[in-house]
């Protein structure tokens, strides 16, 4: 009987330090809950912004262990992303205030450059977007621009001039004219923002010693390109075309599946299982190959049998690149190598081997209405090649700058397309396109001061799904 009351004593001992612990690593786990901070407050915003990233971002193990939670949602993204991302932004879509501003709501791009043999500095009109304020004033690209805001253009304000542009929704541009070498203002043009439509692509059929010559500019990869595009492959297949120009100059990128699906109507020996990228992301997000029928499918815009209806069945392709070729377009030259010969004509490109996808709040109700659009992946071609960080050289070196005035999209006689209708066409050509025959004394293009199509091209970012 006295050992049962022993043994009895020992449980109820036992059983009373169990409870104990227990109740003591419930308050430890309670003590260590992350505050309730209130829903707006600079606090929940960036602890809900910093486990995105701790999941997501590339560089989640690189994060600061405490950083500070009080400042302002852009601020702490800003401070807690890491040195090596020169892409990463935060946004409240449809607020400006929180969005870096471009020249696309004024609806053109244009590069201020300097002359070889004075001071004069000119800005030269490089894109007009089709519907836009900028194309209802008569601007065309090729103008040239000796003014704005009544300030004649120098090489110490050409960047402070283009943020006067960029910091309010209307501003005037002063046109001017070289005749004999003398330059005349012609008229003064008035702008104002205004809301821009998706950019059609400009397509033609050029002939040249007996070949058939596809071209095609297109300004981005937004989603649904690849199905719009479909009619144009089909009257280029229909027209028998023996090689194909692809314009990607001004093209900052967009989306993946975009990329794939068009790379899927050029390549020849396609099918939906082969390899087209590669996505190398932190531990969480890992390493994953995606076959171009998946890649150009993901978005549900078009059908794959689709795209290879329209299939060209091509060996090479030639693709037209500057500074401002990012992004998906750089997902183009490098995911279509494996497949087949790129011959990469003009500038290097912007150096954009990462991609992002939308992180927002999901909860309902939502609690934050900041969106990340983190880098999430390194890219990879099928081959494994990529880090092409500092851009992608071209094959064939051309500055269409060096050569005034610059012509309409597809004109035979533009640098660049001109350069890939040589090599089409076998005829000898330089690696550098010399300037255009001027008088003495004409202006020639130096250094570059501002270029608002680059700086655009430097927002884009390539988009993939989760």
């Amino acid at each position: 009987m006295k050992k049962r009351s022993t043994h009895l004593k020992r449980i109820v001992y036992y059983c009373s330090y169990l409870i104990i612990l227990i109740v003591s690593l419930q308050s430890c786990k309670k003590d260590s809950k992350q505050p309730d901070y209130p829903a707006g407050s600079n606090e929940n915003i960036n602890t809900w912004i910093l486990d995105s990233l701790k999941r997501y971002y590339y560089w989640n193990e690189q994060l600061p262990s405490d950083p500070n939670i009080s400042l302002s949602p852009k601020d702490f993204f800003n401070t807690v992303r890491n040195a090596s991302d020169r892409f990463s932004y935060i946004n409240i879509p449809n607020d400006a205030t929180t969005i870096t501003p471009n020249n696309r709501n004024f609806g053109f791009d244009y590069v201020t450059v300097s002359d070889q043999n004075s001071a004069k500095v000119i800005g030269i009109i490089k894109l007009v977007l089709k519907d836009s304020p900028a194309s209802r004033a008569g601007l065309k690209r090729g103008d040239y621009i000796s003014k704005i805001n009544g300030k004649i253009l120098t090489s110490t304000n050409a960047q402070a001039l283009q943020d006067e542009i960029l910091s309010g929704d209307h501003f005037s541009l002063g046109l001017a004219e070289q005749n004999n070498n003398v330059w005349t203002d012609t008229r003064t043009v008035e702008l104002t923002k205004g809301i821009i439509l998706d950019q059609k692509e400009i397509s033609k059929v050029l002939e040249s010693a007996g070949k058939k010559i596809g071209y095609l500019y297109f300004l981005d990869f937004n989603g649904g390109l690849a199905s719009s595009l479909t009619p144009v492959f089909n009257n280029f297949k229909s027209e028998g075309i023996t090689d194909l120009i692809l314009d990607l100059r001004y093209n900052s990128g967009g989306q993946v599946a975009e990329a794939a699906a068009i790379c899927a109507m050029v390549a020849q020996n396609i099918t939906y299982d082969k390899a087209f990228i590669t996505y190398k992301g932190n531990k969480n997000g890992g390493t994953r190959t995606e076959s171009i029928g998946t890649a150009a499918t993901f978005d549900r815009t078009v059908n794959f049998n689709v795209l290879l209806q329209q299939n060209l069945g091509l060996s090479k392709v030639y693709i037209l690149s500057t500074a401002s070729t990012a992004s998906a377009s750089e997902v183009m030259i490098n995911n279509l190598k494996p497949f087949i010969q790129v011959i990469q004509i003009g500038e290097k490109t912007r150096g954009k081997d990462e991609a992002s996808f939308r992180i927002f709040d999901a909860r309902n109700p939502k609690q934050v209405n900041w969106e990340i659009h983190p880098i999430v992946y390194k890219l990879f071609n099928a081959q494994g090649s990529g880090n092409y960080s500092a851009g992608i050289p071209p094959d064939v070196a051309v500055n269409e700058i060096n050569t005034l005035p610059l012509l309409p999209f597809g004109d035979q006689n533009d640098p660049l397309v001109k350069t890939a209708i040589a090599r089409i066409s076998g005829k000898v050509t330089k690696t550098r396109i010399d300037l255009n025959t001027m008088l003495l004394g004409a202006f020639r293009p130096g250094n570059i001061l501002m270029d608002s199509r680059a700086e655009s091209a430097q927002q884009g970012m390539v988009i993939t799904h989760r």
